[in-house]
């Protein structure tokens, strides 16, 4: 068994929210519908009972032959009898008991007892067997049902709704009137409906598992493809696959392909750059190390070489070792800015720098430089890197330039900020080269002679270090003839 535990996957997740959704969706319409009908139903059965009550009251009310006795035996002897039938009982004061149901009079007790009505001390009128009978019977309950509506039981018709209300007949007398309906047609209603919603909520549920499948299966399908693709790229190492943005469906999982796809893009371009970046470097340092060992080879073969010899051995691998130390201390530089380290901002003036630059030249080379435009505004820069920047330019315009040509560094203003300008009257840059020359090992010329073009790194180095403290580089045309490359930076606040 894999120690990695099981989970449902999204789509499982999917299908089992909307599942879940469509079940409490359900619960909550058959609480709402099943309440509604109960409280619908009880509400009928209270206006049927309270109508009947109104009908009888009327008729005691009426008198007639025999006073309110007389009435209630006429309005019982109306009722039909029976256990679907309405239950109409009248207890009339000092008059006995009637019913249209036979079984509440010959209950255990009542037929000798509870037949008469008399009023209390106060004179309310008071039912007698409160304490006679059986009193745990369902005739002796019925006949006790407080005023207003209760819930019963009767022997022949089961459980009822009861309403009892007391009737004033004038001289006649008083009765209570007390009406019961069975609640066996609610409750098979009822009873019926739980039946109804449990059969299609069944049917609906099902029914939802499966549509919610499918629907969780194709809202998945691209992101399913999308992590066979990750797969693939993280077991494989294949760059190359992409998501086909015909199976990826609309909207987000849209976006989330192209997304995609242009993360390959960018990997796949940095992994090329890396390979590129790795086999220059390890051209550019195989360059100097072959000479060196070719040049010790030489002179090993010789048992008594000549001071010349050696002193000529001497100064190449000197020359092959310098270079080396550049190639390195060049990478070096470029691994500590791609770490992050902060540049150390300063509001400094450019003039200064320039001016220097052109001091610590040699002499053949300060004579090939010029001073243009020097602004003396101060720009927020770290001095070290822009001297660096401004140096490896120079380098580079003084070995595109020729042994005669031109140099000619300026600091121009532009509204953000300082425009520092190296330019020369070399051969110059093609437009669509430009931006390819701040590339690492970057040459123009496709023998790739490290003598004609350098190490390929002083330009990077460049464009890293001056976009390092939020300035800009670019190449352009220059007036001489030549390139013009140009390092924007930002003015000091104030």
């Amino acid at each position: 068994m894999s120690a990695r535990s099981w989970s449902p996957g999204l789509r499982a997740r999917l299908a089992a929210a909307i599942v879940l959704i469509v079940l409490v969706a359900l619960g909550i319409a058959f609480f709402a519908v099943y309440r509604g009908t109960e409280s619908e139903l009880q509400n009928r059965t209270e206006d049927d009972l309270v109508a009947k009550v109104e009908q009888v009251s009327a008729v005691l009310e009426s008198g007639g032959p025999g006073g309110v006795a007389g009435a209630a035996r006429r309005v019982v002897a109306s009722e039909p009898a029976g256990p679907e039938s309405v239950v109409v009982a009248v207890a009339v004061e000092g008059g006995g008991r009637f019913t249209n149901q036979p079984e509440l009079l010959f209950d255990q007790g009542m037929e000798e007892k509870g037949r008469e009505g008399d009023e209390d001390e106060e004179g309310e009128f008071e039912e007698h067997g409160e304490e006679d009978g059986d009193q745990g019977s369902d005739a002796m309950r019925f006949w006790q049902a407080p005023e207003g509506f209760s819930d019963g039981e009767i022997e022949e018709v089961g459980d009822v709704m009861v309403l009892t209300a007391l009737v004033d007949a004038g001289p006649d007398g008083r009765a209570v009137v007390r009406v019961a309906e069975s609640t066996k047609p609610t409750e098979e209603a009822l009873e019926g409906l739980r039946g109804t919603f449990f059969r299609v909520g069944l049917v609906a549920l099902v029914a939802a598992a499966v549509l919610a499948w499918l629907m969780a299966s194709r809202l998945t399908r691209p992101l399913r493809r999308l992590t066979e693709l990750s797969g693939r790229v993280g077991e494989e190492e294949d760059l190359t696959a992409r998501m086909p943005l015909e199976d990826a469906g609309k909207a987000e999982t849209l976006v989330l392909a192209e997304s995609f796809n242009r993360m390959l893009d960018r990997l796949e371009e940095a992994f090329a750059k890396q390979k590129a970046f790795v086999a220059d470097a390890s051209h550019d340092l195989r360059t100097p190390l072959t000479v060196v060992r070719g040049q010790l080879e030489v002179l090993a073969r010789d048992p008594d070489p000549s001071p010349e010899e050696v002193r000529r051995v001497q100064g190449i691998v000197s020359e092959a070792t310098a270079r080396m130390e550049r190639l390195v201390d060049d990478l070096l530089l470029l691994a500590k800015s791609d770490s992050g380290v902060a540049p150390k901002i300063e509001s400094l003036a450019v003039v200064p720098l320039l001016e220097a630059e052109k001091e610590v030249r040699p002499e053949e080379e300060a004579e090939r430089i010029e001073l243009g435009e020097l602004s003396e505004r101060e720009v927020r820069m770290d001095r070290d890197a822009i001297s660096r920047s401004v140096a490896n330019l120079v380098d580079n315009a003084l070995r595109h330039s020729g042994e005669d040509g031109k140099v000619l560094l300026s600091a121009v203003d532009y509204p953000g900020g300082v425009e520092l300008r190296v330019e020369d009257d070399g051969p110059g840059i093609p437009p669509e080269q430009r931006e390819r020359v701040f590339d690492r090992f970057a040459r123009l010329d496709e023998a790739r002679s490290s003598d004609a073009g350098g190490s390929g790194l002083g330009l990077a180095i460049v464009k890293v270090l001056v976009e390092g403290q939020g300035g800009t580089v670019s190449c352009q045309e220059s007036p001489l003839g030549g390139a013009r490359f140009v390092i924007r930076l930002p003015a000091s606040s104030g």
